[in-house]
């Protein structure tokens, strides 16, 4: 274990895993994002709760 080369890592993931990782779950995070924002716009056209 002391020669392995994500030893300082606490994920266990090198550098490029993590960065790879990191764009798959922002832009997971920026269409969950896109689409909770559309159905609020579409539920207040609907039935406006102001």
């Amino acid at each position: 274990m002391a020669n392995d080369s994500n030893s300082g890592s606490l994920s266990g993931l090198t550098s490029n895993e993590a960065k790879e990782f990191h764009r798959i779950f922002m832009g997971g995070f920026a269409a969950f994002f896109a689409l909770s924002f559309v159905a609020h716009i579409l539920i207040w056209m609907w039935r406006p709760w102001f």
